[in-house]
Order: C-alpha cells, then structure tokens, then sequence
C-alpha cells in the first residue's frame, strides 16, 4: 500500500463476524469492550508483516477463544482517528474450527463474549461498520449464500530464471524469493482452512504448496493437465480439472503457472456471479509469483467472492 509522501500510513486492522445456527436461528460472537462500554465485531491491529486474513483469525482467537475460519469478505471499515491517521478494517465471515483458548487473553481489552441473535446484535451494536456487516452478513444468509468454501487458484512462487537453469522446466527450482513466499504460505491460507491440494508435479510448483500440505497434514495430488506443457498441447484439459474443483467445492488449492492461468480463469468466470467476475484479473501475469486468488464458491460450485493475496515476506 502505498503511502502520499509526508503523509502517515494508515492503521491497518482486522476481523471476522463468526456465525452459527442456534434454537432460536442464526447467532453472530461479539465481544464487549470496557474502553467503550460497547457491543463490537471482534477485530485488532495487525502484526509487522502479518496479512489481513492471518491478523483476522489470531484477533478473533485472541479475543474470544475460537479460532475461526474465513468465509467470504465483508465490507471493509474506513475512518479516521482522532489523531488524523486512516483506519482500515477488514471483515470476512467466520465460523468456529475449534475452541483454542478459555476466553479473552487482555480483560482490559474485552471483557465479555456472547452469542447473540442477529436480530439482537443489529439492535446491540454501535459502531456504523459493524451495523453494515451485520446487514451484509443477513443479506448473504437471504440468498442462500452464507456459507461458502475457498477454491484458492495458487500461481507457484517466485522461480529460478529459466536462463540459469539448463536441466528442463520440469525441474526448474524455487528460487530464494519463492522459498520465503513457500514458508509464509501456509500461515495466509490457514485462514481460509483449505482441506486438498491438487498440483502441477513440476518442481516449482509442488515446492510452493509443500509447506502448506506439512502443516495442514494433506497430500498434494499432482495433475499432468496442470503443466504448462500439457495445457499448451490441450487446454481442454486444463479446464476439465478446473471445473471438476469448482463443481466438487470441496475447498481446493490449485497450484499452477501463469501461461496456464488464461484457461483457469475462463472457466472460472463461467460460474461466476456477476459482481465476483468482475474482480477477476483480466491481463498477463494475472496473478503475481506467489499470488493467491481466493474464490469463495458455493455448494453449488457458484464462486460469488473472489479476492487475491500475496504472502508477506518482508
């Protein structure tokens, strides 16, 4: 992000509004906080070189207890500080993978944690942000598209020049950037709880999703299809185990190279809805080395967000 000179950087922050069905219908976590005395999304500051979707997940864990996973994006909260400075907040949806703590870790900083109706929390809340996730979150529950699973399109990371390489593409190596982005991976799409990886079974390619598979305990299955070689020779196949992926919405990490990323975001973009086709990249590289474009698909296998992250190395 980039910053006007002379100019502070804005306060970066995140969060997740958590659901569940309960008796008496869908309830949202929210946390009070003491500073305040209000009703808030649960939500805080990001870490030096944390992404959104990993500050979100720890903010929520933090705060409340659970860790959570990260469903579709919400609308994002901008504002300034009484000190002049921007704040901005981004919110996804959440649902509960686990209870990892007993309750808040800082009293001072929140103090109580609750499940409320979402009738109730729309009534409970103050914050205008909060208000129109809330009203976000109601509007995808009415159409049937709350609950959503990642389709996450991985283009490999930064490679080793194919000048300075002579053994062949299949075995052309990571290079020391794509290493980085490799081990900062996982941490970035934990967040989304991906639960397969299918792969182009050229090094590169498996070396970027190799890290995430360790720590997620998955195999990778590699798809000849995936190559550039094969896609080059017969793209139709390339689509085939796209559509496969969206239509299974089983949530997948596709590792791949940008020459096979025309394809992939065709097919893409044919189950689609309007307003997600839109942020689909539309010119070469599409995605850069390392890249991830999150595809938030339906039981349907209808990709309805899409958003796009770098994992950070810096």
């Amino acid at each position: 992000m980039q910053v006007a000179p002379g100019k502070p950087p804005p306060v970066l922050a995140a969060g997740a509004l958590a659901w569940r069905e309960g008796k008496t219908g869908t309830e949202v976590l929210l946390v009070h906080r003491p500073r305040y005395d209000d009703w808030s999304i649960p939500k805080g500051k990001l870490d030096k070189g944390e992404t959104f979707p990993a500050a979100a997940v720890r903010e929520v864990a933090e705060e409340t207890g659970y860790r959570v996973r990260l469903h579709r994006p919400l609308p994002a909260s901008v504002y300034l500080l009484p000190d002049g400075r921007t704040k901005i907040v981004q919110y996804w949806c959440g649902t509960v993978r686990a209870t990892s703590a007993p309750g808040p870790v800082d009293a001072s900083e929140v103090d109580d944690v609750t499940w409320v109706r979402l009738e109730d929390a729309e009534h409970l809340v103050t914050r205008q942000g909060d208000q129109v996730c809330l009203a976000t979150l109601r509007r995808y529950r009415e159409a049937e598209e709350l609950t959503t699973v990642p389709i996450i399109i991985q283009r490999h990371g930064a490679a080793l020049a194919r000048k300075k390489w002579r053994k062949g593409e299949t075995s052309r190596p990571l290079n020391s950037k794509g290493r980085k982005q490799a081990q900062a991976l996982p941490l970035l799409l934990d967040a989304f709880d991906p639960r397969s990886i299918v792969s182009s079974p050229w090094k590169r390619c498996v070396a970027t999703v190799d890290p995430l598979a360790r720590v997620e305990g998955l195999t990778i299955r590699t798809k000849d299809a995936l190559t550039e070689a094969d896609h080059e020779d017969h793209p139709s196949r390339t689509r085939a185990v796209i559509e496969r992926v969206l239509h299974e919405a089983q949530g997948t990490v596709v590792c791949t190279h940008r020459p096979v990323l025309p394809s992939v975001i065709r097919a893409v973009r044919e189950v689609a809805r309007p307003g997600a086709a839109l942020e689909l990249p539309r010119q070469d590289p599409y995605l850069a080395a390392g890249e991830a474009l999150i595809l938030h698909t339906t039981s349907q296998g209808a990709v309805v967000a899409i958003e796009r992250h770098l994992p950070n190395i810096s």
